[in-house]
């Protein structure tokens, strides 16, 4: 099978769905290019892909860099080159990430000339991530973006959300049938993990954390809005109990939460880590926790076996009848001591390790597969 994948926001290396998806079909056997533009990308990201040129190889995935015009943060109203790489490359699968792109409208009228080519559609979009403007949300999402789904409509094969709120998404904003949406969960890079070969104990030796403790990590985009703070006041009371626990942050901290934790000396800080460090830090963990938002660190931990804690919502509801591990109603500071306590008291390794096999990306390119097949098996 050859597939073609489109997103705005391919960064070369990084660990992002759109880079790992396409990584996993060739894995399987499948023929993959991934086609992106250079406009979405910082400066500096630019100024590193400008030399590569059109087309290039990130590791073992195929690239292709196009140009688009008219862009916000998210969307490009006018994109030159797309038309012609699909045709180039005749897919037996166009997957393209994201609704809210002139993009779409270019693979469905491929698809309307080549009725062969199975298109599939997914969205990461939900009322937390979107433009909060009350005015654009209106005019661009629900009128103009609805009337462009409701023309495309027929010509998309598939609809995903990468969670159950982002299935809603599309259904309750852009009036999508649920017949036509799925649930393809965001996944982790099990290979990726797998590849560190050192121990719990060789990891906690690297980090200089004390191999016996039991560890909770957490990292990100650390701020007050996220629940860090409650969860260092938890971590100092559960200790009080278990003196042999350790809290390590990684990532970037603003400057509340950067004061809260020089308050302390027991707390294991690191700055912005690359991918293999971030990996190595959730696989030493005991737990990882997150106590309000989701972030993609949440799938990182599952792909590493780790139980996690984190605050139930719509963007991980699909992961909580699965046992790897709590799913709290507020993420406030008493929930968390009690979760803390719960984690520390019973097991939740086994299953996470089962979730870990359910959600890598090897399992998910095999469901897009899947999928493909009972489409082109109705024609």
């Amino acid at each position: 099978m050859k597939i073609v994948h489109f997103t705005h926001k391919y960064h070369d290396g990084w660990g992002f769905q759109d880079n790992l998806l396409p990584r996993y079909q060739q894995k399987a056997g499948d023929e993959v290019m991934l086609i992106s533009d250079i406009d979405h990308l910082n400066p500096t990201l630019r100024a590193s892909v400008l030399p590569k040129g059109r087309e290039y190889w990130d590791d073992d995935l195929r690239i292709a860099r196009i140009r688009c015009h008219l862009n916000t943060k998210q969307t490009s109203l006018l994109c030159s080159g797309f038309y012609k790489r699909l045709k180039q490359e005749a897919p037996d699968l166009i997957f393209h990430h994201v609704v809210n792109s002139s993009t779409m409208v270019v693979a469905a009228f491929y698809k309307l000339l080549h009725p062969h080519t199975v298109l599939f559609v997914d969205n990461h979009a939900d009322a937390i991530n979107m433009t909060k403007n009350k005015v654009w949300h209106f005019c661009f999402e629900k009128v103009w973006l609805s009337f462009v789904c409701w023309l495309l409509r027929p010509l998309v094969n598939r609809y995903y959300g990468v969670s159950q709120l982002r299935c809603e998404y599309l259904h309750d904003v852009f009036h999508i049938p649920n017949s036509k949406i799925g649930l393809l969960p965001l996944g982790g890079d099990t290979d990726a993990v797998d590849a560190i070969t050192e121990s719990k104990e060789e990891l906690r030796l690297k980090f200089n954390v004390p191999k016996n403790n039991f560890v909770i990590t957490s990292g990100g985009k650390m701020d007050a809005t996220k629940g860090i703070i409650e969860l260092i006041d938890a971590y100092h009371t559960f200790k009080k109990d278990h003196p042999c626990t350790s809290l390590v942050l990684f990532g970037r901290m603003d400057e509340v939460v950067q004061k809260k934790v020089n308050e302390y000396d027991d707390i294991t800080v690191l700055g912005w880590c690359d991918r293999q460090t971030t990996l190595s830090l959730l696989k030493m963990a005991d737990v990882a926790v997150w106590p309000l938002l989701h972030t993609v660190l949440i799938e990182d931990a599952i792909s590493c076996g780790t139980p996690i804690i984190v605050k139930m919502s719509g963007n991980v509801s699909h992961l909580a009848n699965n046992g790897l591990g709590i799913f709290m109603e507020k993420g406030d500071y008493d929930e968390l001591t009690v979760s803390l306590e719960t984690m520390y008291n019973n097991d939740f390794s086994s299953k996470a390790n089962v979730a870990k096999k359910k959600y890598s990306y090897h399992a998910i390119a095999a469901q897009v597969k899947e999928d493909y097949i009972k489409h082109i098996s109705k024609k």
